[in-house]
């Protein structure tokens, strides 16, 4: 068996970080190395982390200062790089994986001569029986449709979709990728801190030529925003890095044309939803909604005319 590495990230959330690596534990793929990465938790997070979690298979690496998703996984690739693996896995903490889902995710990868990024069925950890994601269509790249495939996020699985499907977009709640497609690919941009940078990572990896396959073999089970927004999907901090993530990834993957467009596009039509709440009092309560979407392309404006890397700024920070 060829090595595989998995990332995970832990930022204090020890209790669902646990459950993750002890799920990981016990696949029934044999030769795997754990790289959990505390992304500066508070110390009492990441000693229970420490003390909980003896298995050989685990290496724990804290990082002082929490330095977002992306630091986090960069860094977790970094000191996967030095083991030389095969595979390399990376995977939300709050989530549970099934113990056979190493083992089919590295056969579907070799099916496919290791030019793929391959994950599998994700499934709500609330109601076990009901899938929330697979993957998504792409339906127009330059409008950035990509419609995913179980809509509303709770679907029942009755085996309808029990067939390998080459996805538009994958998002890496978990996914595998094939040595060689890290190093063509590289490392996760900095540009994102939060949000989009799976999207980003995915779009880079076909522009090489890379496909993104689902694998119904592989099962997982997933939380819904709990690491990012305890588990809120209308939390202001989500939706403002929600809004700047989407800006920058038209900047990055689209011609100008096409991102002038969805960029003139989003902003009028927040700018006219602001000025109605204000004026006719239409959607008063949307206002916070549309605010944090507002300041969302107001930052992302700012970075426009700098790049530099994203360092964590969100406007909702202390919230």
């Amino acid at each position: 068996m060829e090595k595989v590495v998995a990332i995970t990230l832990n930022y204090n959330h020890s209790e669902i970080t646990i459950d993750c690596l002890n799920s990981l534990i016990c696949s029934d793929y044999s030769n795997f190395v754990i790289i959990a990465i505390d992304n500066g938790s508070e110390l009492e997070d990441y000693n229970i982390l420490l003390e909980r979690i003896k298995s050989d298979k685990v290496i724990v690496e804290r990082i002082a200062k929490n330095v977002g998703y992306v630091g986090g996984v960069n860094h977790g690739l970094a000191m996967a790089q030095k083991m030389n693996p095969a595979y390399i896995l990376i995977m939300n903490n709050d989530t549970k994986i099934d113990a056979k889902a190493i083992s089919n995710l590295v056969e579907v990868a070799k099916k496919h001569q290791n030019k793929a990024i391959v994950s599998g069925k994700v499934y709500n950890m609330d109601e076990p029986e009901t899938l929330q994601y697979i993957g998504q269509k792409c339906l127009n790249h330059n409008k950035f449709q990509y419609p995913a495939y179980i809509y509303g996020m709770k679907e029942v699985d009755s085996g309808q979709y029990d067939y390998e499907i080459e996805m538009g977009m994958l998002d890496d709640i978990y996914w595998l990728m094939p040595k060689n497609i890290f190093e063509k690919v590289g490392f996760y941009s900095t540009d994102f801190f939060l949000y989009g940078e799976q999207n980003d990572y995915a779009m880079r990896a076909v522009k090489k030529g890379f496909k993104l396959i689902y694998t119904p073999k592989a099962r997982l089970w997933h939380y819904h925003h709990l690491t990012t927004a305890s588990g809120s999907s209308s939390s202001k901090k989500v939706i403002y890095w929600q809004s700047y993530s989407t800006m920058v990834l038209a900047l990055k993957h689209l011609s100008w044309f096409y991102f002038l467009r969805i960029y003139v596009k989003f902003s009028s039509r927040l700018l006219l939803n602001y000025l109605m709440i204000i004026f006719i009092k239409k959607e008063k309560g949307n206002r916070g909604i549309i605010v944090a979407r507002l300041k969302g392309v107001f930052y992302f404006t700012l970075w426009a005319f700098n790049r530099k890397p994203n360092m964590g700024f969100n406007p909702y920070n202390e919230n």
